[in-house]
């Protein structure tokens, strides 16, 4: 069953990303960095309105505030680091862009496992992160990030974290010795106790 309705939520995604590509003329000019945080923030709000198990709204609101957060702070670095190097080439700015995604993904799903109690696993992990270095790589390299300013970079980390999410799901239900509903522990309860 896994953690997500997929179907609702990739819908979603689609028309979050079609809503954003007809009205990116109209956006004022709020920055990168902030536009990401909205991105970020947009996913994270997918995320959460499409679990299965339907925890506090409080704690989701809580994962989107700090996913919007993380995806900024990923952001950050990012330029950060570029405007330390100077000036760069193609394999510098794939090489930066590939490690801002790389631990933007590998801080979202342990904010996802954390917050909603997923049990993702080291191979999981592996796929998401390496999923979202290969889209933000093909969008770089088919040159189409210059057409929406991050907008294709951040849409297609949306989908290649949800598609890893959904492809761990598939592997967990295909093998009976992995959780296979929220009934039997693919979302475990957490204890707030923990947190303090």
């Amino acid at each position: 069953m896994g953690i997500l309705y997929y179907a609702r939520h990739f819908a979603l995604l689609a028309c979050l990303a079609a809503l954003l590509a007809a009205t990116r003329r109209w956006n004022p000019a709020i920055g990168v960095v902030a536009a990401f945080g909205i991105y970020g923030a947009l996913h994270a709000a997918a995320l959460a309105v499409t679990l299965r198990a339907r925890p506090p709204a409080g704690r989701r609101l809580w994962f989107v505030v700090i996913a919007s957060s993380l995806s900024m702070l990923s952001v950050a670095l990012g330029l950060g680091a570029r405007f330390i190097g100077g000036s760069m080439g193609m394999a510098q700015t794939a090489l930066l862009l590939s490690l801002s995604s790389g631990i933007g993904a590998a801080s979202y799903a342990s904010l996802i496992r954390r917050f909603f109690g997923a049990h993702l696993a080291p191979s999981a992990f592996a796929r998401i992160v390496l999923g979202c270095i290969a889209a933000t790589l093909v969008v770089l390299v088919s040159g189409i990030y210059l057409k929406g300013a991050g907008l294709w970079v951040a849409v297609s980390w949306w989908f290649a974290v949800s598609l890893g999410l959904w492809v761990h799901d598939g592997r967990s239900s295909a093998n009976p010795s992995l959780p296979q509903s929220a009934n039997d522990g693919s979302i475990g309860p957490i204890d707030e106790t923990e947190r303090r």
